[in-house]
């Protein structure tokens, strides 16, 4: 039995689909508020999961930066307590997390940075994501909402960008994978301006000042880290974080 948290998300939505050939249950908020320890005991005891996905979290930097108790206790003491439940019942925890706690200068990433310590230290393995383009929220669902005319604002930023069957491949790899942080194989980092240009040529761009959670660079592992990749070849070992400087001149 497989226990998917987040099981409403963009990617935990996806994942359950993805996965319907197993015996898999997905519980979100509604089935089992993951800050609530008798609640995850409960739900954990109730179906015995050999392995459990844990995907459900407080999502944002930028709403994390105004409301930090909600993003810790969401994202810190609710994967404590899965950890916790998980123990019991002797399931595998894979925790989805986020480039944005490497080096951390957000709550939020903080949050999921402390939130992959416990799961490593339980044993368990982490699955760290960049941007996925699919996903609830993006900036790409924002732009398509500007109306026809009106310009697109972009950030004054580099990013890394995935699909969702990324994203998936990395969650359903991590599901065999011992112990330990693991990435999906990148491609080049993405300047947003050129991603807003190449999607709408013919529209005007303005930038716009960065928000506070929105750093200019975005490397997906630090250099104290070790953290794996996967990818068309063998697992690869992350040694240092990338080098936009290299990345931008090479472009």
């Amino acid at each position: 039995m497989i226990l998917v948290t987040g099981a409403r998300g963009s990617v935990g939505r996806a994942l359950v689909q993805w996965l319907d050939f197993l015996p898999v249950v997905g519980v979100d908020i509604e089935q089992m508020d993951v800050t609530n320890a008798g609640e995850v005991a409960e739900v954990m005891d109730d179906f015995r999961p050999e392995l459990v996905l844990h995907l459900a979290g407080a999502k944002y930097a930028f709403d994390g930066e105004i409301d930090p108790q909600h993003v810790t206790a969401v994202n810190v003491t609710g994967t404590r307590n899965v950890l916790k439940a998980a123990e019991r019942v002797g399931a595998k925890v894979v925790f989805s997390s986020t480039c944005k706690a490497c080096d951390p200068e957000t709550a939020y990433g903080a949050s999921k940075l402390i939130a992959e310590r416990m799961v490593l230290n339980a044993g368990g393995v982490v699955a760290r994501f960049y941007n996925i383009r699919e996903s609830d929220g993006n900036v790409f669902r924002l732009w398509e909402k500007i109306p026809v005319g009106e310009p697109i604002p972009y950030t004054d930023c580099w990013r890394y960008f995935m699909s969702m069957n990324e994203a998936l491949d990395l969650l359903v790899a991590a599901m065999d994978l011992p112990c330990g942080r693991y990435v999906h194989e990148p491609g080049l980092p993405q300047h947003m301006s050129q991603v807003a240009k190449d999607l709408y040529p013919e529209r005007e761009l303005v930038e716009m000042p960065r928000r506070r959670g929105d750093r200019h660079k975005e490397p997906l592992a630090a250099a104290c880290e070790q953290i794996w990749r996967i990818g068309p070849g063998p697992l690869c070992e992350v040694r240092s974080p990338y080098d936009f400087a290299q990345v931008t001149q090479a472009a």
